[in-house]
């Protein structure tokens, strides 16, 4: 007889892009030709003065790209982080307000373990990156959805929020920005207004932006910058310099919230991979390596986004928003599928059997 478990487990749901990854896998060990426009996974590789230099360190013979680092990240590499959240947005942090985590995912769940208590409310745009949707029920608390629809360029709903916020109740407004999969990136009107509640209602901002260097039209807004006390911000290095199978990103916030989220990801990851932190430090120190890579994936994913408008132009039926940011294009397909004789929901679940 199987023990028992923790039924909680069963509030986790498998990610639809993950799912797709593994149709997409059978597909290609059935000799199918299939190309796969779902993941946030880029096409570009770090630079290559960056892989030289790893393909050098490899040949030490030494153990420092393979051995434990300190839990949070070595201090080298929180002190490059920090220098360049300086550079790219004009914000102080200091190393120690700066967790090196293992990858994205590693950042929500460690920052939800340290902030969410059972029957806490979160306040989620909708639609917005359904890993969210996925990994919150885990935490039990309530999800207060917000649509942020295209009419409005899918940007959040100021007076939506104000109208349900609630005082003792609310513990958390997710941002995403720019947001995947709407591209949509946050104003600095919007941004300065839930950053205003939050202060008032002693909320975090939990502000995840793994593309703020993919931005096409707009700037980046700092929230950390508009409410320092109430923001932990998430990034991953899964974009640029493009290393998502090695799992590396970071958290930053004030120094307390930081130091137990540190905890959190110490005891789900014990630290990061050595060798992803030291190509993402070699990276980070090389500024011009970095700015002119910054430029040149910008560049084609502008490219990429203004061909896929193109073509979605010319589907009837087809309606959708242009990204301001992000690799993504969130396009509503339903007619155009209706008018072939698909009935979209089954057609999309019988993909995930």
């Amino acid at each position: 007889m199987i023990p028992p478990y923790n039924k909680r487990v069963e509030a986790l749901r498998e990610s639809p892009t993950r799912a797709i990854n593994r149709i997409v896998e059978h597909m290609r060990k059935r000799g199918i030709d299939v190309i796969m426009l779902s993941a946030g996974e880029p096409g570009v590789p770090p630079p290559k003065e960056v892989r030289l230099w790893l393909a050098k360190a490899l040949e030490e013979e030494s153990m420092r790209l393979y051995s434990y680092t300190p839990s949070p990240g070595f201090l080298e590499l929180r002190e490059a982080i920090a220098m360049d959240i300086k550079d790219l947005e004009n914000v102080d942090v200091s190393p120690e307000q700066i967790v090196v985590v293992t990858g994205g995912q590693n950042a929500i769940f460690s920052t939800f373990s340290t902030i969410l208590s059972p029957g806490d409310e979160v306040i989620l745009m909708d639609p917005t990156y359904f890993g969210y949707l996925n990994m919150l029920p885990y935490f039990d608390v309530k999800l207060v959805p917000l649509v942020a629809p295209p009419e409005r360029g899918f940007q959040p709903d100021v007076e939506a929020v104000k109208e349900v916020v609630r005082r003792g109740k609310t513990k958390a407004i997710v941002l995403v920005s720019p947001d995947n999969p709407t591209g949509r990136v946050i104003e600095r009107g919007a941004a300065k207004a839930i950053a205003d509640i939050a202060v008032d209602y002693g909320l975090w901002v939990v502000y995840d932006e793994p593309y703020k260097t993919l931005i096409y039209e707009g700037e980046h807004v700092s929230m950390y910058e508009l409410a320092p006390e109430n923001t932990i911000s998430l990034y991953a290095f899964s974009k640029d310099p493009g290393i998502p199978g090695w799992r590396l990103g970071y958290v930053y916030g004030p120094a307390e919230v930081a130091k137990r989220i540190a905890l959190v990801a110490e005891a789900t990851t014990y630290n990061p991979p050595s060798v992803a932190q030291y190509l993402v430090l070699t990276y980070l120190k090389n500024r011009e390596v970095r700015k002119r890579h910054i430029e040149y994936f910008k560049a084609v994913y502008a490219h990429r986004r203004d061909v896929m408008i193109e073509e979605l132009r010319k589907i009837d039926g087809i309606s959708f928003h242009k990204p301001q940011g992000s690799m993504f294009v969130l396009a509503d397909v339903k007619r155009a599928l209706q008018a072939k004789g698909y009935d979209v929901l089954p057609c999309v679940e019988s993909l995930l059997v």
